[in-house]
């Protein structure tokens, strides 16, 4: 039922049916919050879609009676709650896989509702906010632990906003080579952002310095914005929860790492962090020592294009 009036302004049909195209395999099964609800077009549809639980929100009176009107009839696992959308956020701990924004367009509600929902840390892993407003006033996030994607539809506007997922690739990287190469893109397909971590391996004798391992690294990543290198002596966990990432991703070269790759994944989970192994299509049995022999023979062909110049630039100063 529409409303009689213009102080509930529902979500169009073509806007709706555009945000459940994007969302259709996230519906089934997800605990759904629905702030400002309006007339609860958005809950609703999610009901019918089989979500396993559904929360109204809106502080109108007006819009609570149009939502509980609207809901006459229909079965499923939903309340209605008639209160102001930061209480409701700040008195729970419930974590929803969906939460609606749709507050009144140029308010500045819905950049406030959004920010709550992650400050209140209500969102569930692998969740979205669905953030509806404006197309004049874009969504430009002001936090760095969030991701958006932006379909304009005239002058309305939907940000999809996610957690930000981040990757550790972890290694010495003695040097840096194509095989590692492919495991950060491999990390990169699947996560928004990708650290990688030069780390210290005390059994290890290098031929680079920790400044040395940094300045290939950096080179090699030029050409992808959403990496970046660090140089820590620290725990791969302990590295991962200072970066906010949430899995460690090693590169496995045959059977003959993953004894030892098994027993670190082991080691890093009981301390909180998750490993996701790589093995690369290409470059899979490339090792550091081979290409270390390599270099010191003029040899740079083993390593990332963006990184070549800067390792002649090392080596002739190894050499001299």
């Amino acid at each position: 039922m529409p409303p009689a009036d213009e102080s509930v302004r529902p979500t169009t049909d073509r806007i709706k049916e555009t945000i459940f195209n994007i969302l259709q395999w996230d519906v089934e099964g997800a605990r759904v919050l629905d702030l400002f609800c309006g007339s609860g077009a958005l809950g609703i549809e999610c009901i019918s879609r089989g979500a396993a639980e559904v929360v109204f929100v809106d502080k109108s009176r007006d819009s609570v009676d149009l939502t509980k009107r609207n809901l006459q009839g229909i079965e499923g696992n939903y309340r209605v709650v008639n209160a102001d959308f930061l209480g409701v956020l700040r008195s729970g701990d419930t974590r929803f896989d969906i939460i609606f924004v749709d507050a009144p367009y140029m308010s500045g509600l819905g950049e406030v509702a959004v920010d709550a929902v992650f400050d209140c840390d209500r969102l569930a892993e692998g969740g979205v906010v669905v953030y509806e407003h404006s197309t004049e006033l874009p969504y430009v996030p002001q936090r760095n632990d969030v991701v958006a994607r932006t379909k304009r539809m005239g002058t309305v506007t939907v940000d999809f906003v996610r957690a930000k997922r981040v990757a550790l690739v972890t290694g010495s990287f003695d040097p840096v080579t194509k095989g590692h190469e492919e495991v950060i893109k491999a990390a990169l397909a699947d996560f928004d952002e990708v650290v990688v971590a030069c780390l210290v391996n005390p059994e290890k004798n290098y031929m680079f310095t920790p400044e040395e391992r940094l300045r290939l690294v950096k080179a090699a990543l030029a050409d992808e914005p959403r990496a970046k290198a660090i140089f820590s002596e620290g725990t791969a966990v302990d590295v991962a929860k200072s970066v906010g990432a949430s899995v460690i991703v090693r590169g496995v070269r045959g059977e003959g790492d993953l004894d030892y790759e098994n027993a670190m994944a082991e080691y890093n989970r009981e301390r909180g962090v998750d490993t996701v192994f790589v093995t690369p299509d290409r470059y899979a049995d490339l090792s550091s020592t081979a290409v270390r022999e390599q270099l010191k023979n003029g040899d740079f062909h083993s390593l990332p294009a963006y990184a070549i110049i800067e390792a002649q630039e090392i080596m002739k100063n190894k050499i001299r």
